[in-house]
């Protein structure tokens, strides 16, 4: 009787490690939109063959409340404009009061000019308990010493942040994928 229950308690232990295993995985994932994708300011910036697209590594895991999460920053100054994709849980309209499925609204911040700007998502998807979007904000002027952040509209004039470039964080002039770079110069 000692053995099967020593036996079920190790795998019950074994189940429970494997899930927090598989939770950390899925937290730490940013494989979706990681990379930029292809739109018609960078098709036309693209046109002369000379222009960059620089980036950072956004250096905050989690906007500081902890409601959302922004990452794959990417910057081209000729068409002024930013890439960036962003993830929340869906405990995040439980937290707001919001009906699952609510589409939440973002802008830029430039926080040393305190210039708003408004973004389009390019692209959505969901897995799991997550919700992605590749967002996309145009006009965008941007010196490599200002300060750039991401807010989340929650509801009632709350919203969350998350800085994604700051002031002291040089760009670094990004290597395009094959597959893009060769949609950008057709």
């Amino acid at each position: 009787m000692g053995k099967i229950i020593g036996r079920i308690a190790t795998v019950i232990i074994l189940v429970l490690c494997g899930m927090i295993i598989w939770r950390c995985c899925m937290v730490s994932d940013k494989s979706k939109f990681s990379e930029p994708v292809a739109t018609e300011s960078l098709l036309s910036a693209y046109s002369d063959g000379e222009s960059q697209i620089y980036t950072v590594k956004v250096a905050a895991e989690l906007a500081d409340d902890g409601y959302f999460c922004a990452y794959g920053f990417y910057y081209n100054p000729e068409s002024g404009e930013v890439q960036v994709a962003v993830r929340w849980n869906d405990s995040v309209y439980n937290y707001t009061d919001m009906e699952e499925g609510h589409e939440y609204s973002f802008y830029l911040l430039n926080e040393t000019t305190e210039e708003k700007y408004p973004t389009t998502v390019l692209e959505s998807d969901e897995a799991s308990m997550y919700n992605y979007r590749r967002l996309c904000a145009d006009g965008v002027k941007l010196e490599a010493d200002e300060k750039l952040t991401i807010v989340m509209v929650l509801r009632d004039g709350y919203e969350s942040s998350q800085v994604i470039k700051h002031a002291e964080q040089p760009f670094t002039t990004y290597k395009l994928p094959k597959k893009l770079s060769e949609e950008l110069t057709k």
